[in-house]
């Protein structure tokens, strides 16, 4: 049985804060709305891993003739969304353990170097706008309800994104984007606990020190033990994930 379709999205344009693999900017728009249909729920999770996407359903969800939603489902099967099953057409990638360590380990690689660039370069107005963005993640305490958790994660976002804008180096920015795509599949796995919640927010305080310092030894460090942190939640503990 296929998985139900995801109601359309009020914004099918692909967010611009996540890059995308595919170059679309030479498809229709068709082709894009499709694309970014199936895409963003896939990572809001509307779209679990191992799901089926037919043409038909996302077809009549979008008002759309099956041809470009066939090219939108082809493009995302490039890009390492969707796989192609004999008899069972496109389904939501199922992420492995061992492809997950060799995610992580791209994503500590990567994001550690930006953690150090960005103790060398951040600037007074960023260093004191990720404080505030991490006093803002901590004002409701420990509070794990879901409400609180999404509150948490779109602050998150934002102290990371902080972080690499001011490294001031887009290339190794643009190598994270697909590692960071594929963490927020892998989060639709999860549910966060207390203690994981507070050694993330002791981390972040830890980074905040190691720019302070402007130390980018110590800020490589940390990040690479925060992500580390991550990979081990998740594949150890899967209840207990957050980075």
């Amino acid at each position: 049985m296929s998985h139900p379709a995801p109601s359309p999205d009020a914004h099918p344009a692909i967010s611009p804060d996540i890059y995308s693999f595919s170059d679309l900017s030479s498809r229709p728009a068709s082709v894009q709305q499709a694309y970014a249909h199936v895409r963003n729920g896939i990572l809001a999770g509307r779209y679990p891993e191992g799901a089926r996407i037919t043409e038909k359903e996302v077809a009549e969800a979008l008002g759309l003739s099956r041809t470009p939603v066939r090219e939108g489902i082809r493009l995302l099967v490039a890009d390492g969304f969707l796989v192609l099953r004999p008899n069972a057409g496109a389904t939501v990638r199922i992420w492995s353990a061992p492809e997950i360590r060799e995610i992580y380990a791209a994503r500590i690689l990567v994001e550690s170097e930006l953690a150090a660039l960005a103790a060398e370069r951040m600037d007074a107005a960023t260093l004191a706008e990720l404080r505030e963005v991490q006093d803002e993640m901590e004002s409701r305490g420990p509070d794990v309800s879901p409400v609180n958790l999404d509150r948490i994660s779109t602050l998150n976002r934002r102290f990371h994104a902080l972080i690499y804008d001011a490294a001031g180096n887009p290339r190794l920015r643009s190598m994270r984007a697909k590692a960071v795509e594929i963490k927020v599949i892998l989060g639709t796995r999860r549910s966060y606990d207390r203690e994981r919640l507070a050694r993330t927010f002791q981390h972040h305080r830890e980074l905040l020190d190691a720019f302070t310092a402007r130390d980018p030894a110590w800020a490589r460090a940390v990040m690479h033990c925060h992500l580390r942190s991550a990979q081990f939640a998740l594949l150890d503990h899967p209840h207990a994930a957050q980075d």
